[in-house]
């Protein structure tokens, strides 16, 4: 009887364990370089809408290199 509660216990543990780190990689955003942004990123407003607007992504930002920035879910 013992054998079966350890069991299932680790069980329930491992789930647990499991389901947290599922939960955990659903709110991480990755920053990638654009795939179809052209020319130099000279305002955030531009390249966030063609990162929402063309690449259906969640956001967009200029950085200092004057490239566009998308940022997506990993």
């Amino acid at each position: 009887m013992e054998k079966k509660t350890l069991t299932a216990g680790f069980c329930v543990l491992f789930l647990v364990l499991f389901l947290a780190q599922e939960h955990g990689a659903e709110g991480k955003v990755c920053l990638n370089l654009s795939d179809k942004y052209k020319g130099p990123c000279l305002t955030t407003q531009s390249c966030d809408h063609h990162c929402r607007d063309i690449e259906h992504l969640l956001s967009g930002v200029c950085r200092d290199d004057f490239r566009c920035w998308c940022n997506r879910n990993c």
